[in-house]
């Protein structure tokens, strides 16, 4: 999963991405500078105890690849993304919106105000509008083309729907208008969160920073951090962390908090597979069939799939080996239709 952090400058988008990832990107540096990238481990007792009955060679979890989106060339102006901001953004699987609800004097709001809900507001128009001047441009190209086809008349009703002041995410749609929209990588489309970046004197007290109302009527799912405080307790040696937290009331680390979320918000789960060469947890959404979770190992599988031998970890961990889980009855050969449950163990049978 790929996931693009946003928000206008000065929000603590990158102290909110040091303490999610564990990097030590360089804070405060509003100019125009390279985006930040980094990868973080999504936790998993089962790979690590599927690891130790198959003793494999390696062991893999799933991942997050982060990349923190670097501010408008011109950080004072009104927007919150450029054109080199856009483009990476294409390549995101999810949007977390960074949104300032802290007050520091000496960091100024390039909006002179500190106003999450207008924030979020002025934000999501700059998506709509970047996805209304491609449909737009489209629309205009396939008309003098004269091809007023499925794509056409989807292409029209994206483009009233945007009209209305709403985000492509809420348009229903089947999936054959999902496949024929995926090309374009509409950013309005994706899924997004909203993250209130707030200050310490907010510790403790409900809705610090002023989102819920804001969520609701923009119909997306937020998240809350203590930004400078979440980063420097993340830099602290990992066994004295958990007492800082404790301490000054930050509850659960933030990256095992925020990966959480992120699986619940986008309705991920993981399936595995272990042998030998190796033991490894795949990300894919819920509902995902056989034959697409196969794709997501390698196009050659799911093009050439047969079947799925197919057990659930907790079937496997009461066996104990996948010899007693056949003895018990609980290993299935499944077909591409099947629908791939959380923590089933699948090997992939197929022929290219």
């Amino acid at each position: 999963m790929k996931v693009g952090m946003i928000g206008f400058a000065r929000s603590g988008k990158t102290t909110v991405f040091n303490a999610i990832t564990g990097a030590s990107a360089e804070v405060g540096t509003y100019g125009n500078r390279e985006a930040n990238l980094a990868v973080i481990k999504v936790p998993d007792d089962r790979v690590d105890k599927l690891s130790e009955i198959f003793k494999p060679k390696k062991k893999t979890y799933a991942e997050f690849e982060f990349i923190d989106i670097a501010p408008a060339e011109n950080a004072d102006n009104n927007n919150a993304l450029d054109n080199a901001a856009l483009n990476l953004l294409k390549n995101a699987d999810a949007l977390v919106h960074v949104v300032r609800a802290f007050k520091d004097e000496n960091v100024m709001h390039p909006l002179d105000s500190v106003d999450p809900a207008r924030d979020v507001q002025a934000l999501e128009e700059e998506l709509q509008i970047t996805d209304f001047i491609i449909i737009e441009k489209r629309i205009q190209r396939l008309e003098k083309e004269r091809r007023k086809d499925q794509e056409y008349d989807l292409l029209i009703r994206c483009k009233e729907h945007l009209e209305t002041g709403n985000p492509l995410r809420n348009l229903s749609m089947n999936p054959q208008e999902e496949t024929l929209l995926r090309s374009f990588t509409f950013l309005s489309q994706k899924p997004m969160m909203l993250l209130g970046n707030y200050g310490e004197d907010a510790i403790g007290n409900e809705d610090p920073a002023r989102l819920s109302k804001t969520a609701e009527e923009q119909n997306l799912k937020q998240i809350e951090f203590c930004g400078t405080l979440e980063m420097d307790v993340s830099q602290l040696p990992r066994e004295e962390q958990a007492d800082f937290r404790e301490e000054l009331g930050l509850g659960e680390e933030s990256r095992i908090r925020f990966i959480q979320f992120a699986y619940e918000m986008l309705g991920l789960m993981s399936f595995l597979t272990a042998g030998e060469p190796e033991v490894r947890a795949w990300t894919i959404r819920k509902e995902t069939r056989a034959v697409d979770a196969a794709g997501v190992i390698h196009s050659d599988i799911s093009r050439g799939f047969i079947r799925a031998e197919t057990v659930a970890y907790n079937d496997f961990m009461d066996a104990g080996s996948m010899v007693k889980s056949k003895e018990n009855g609980k290993v299935r050969l499944e077909g591409k239709e099947y629908i791939v449950k959380d923590g089933d163990m699948l090997l992939f049978r197929f022929n290219v």
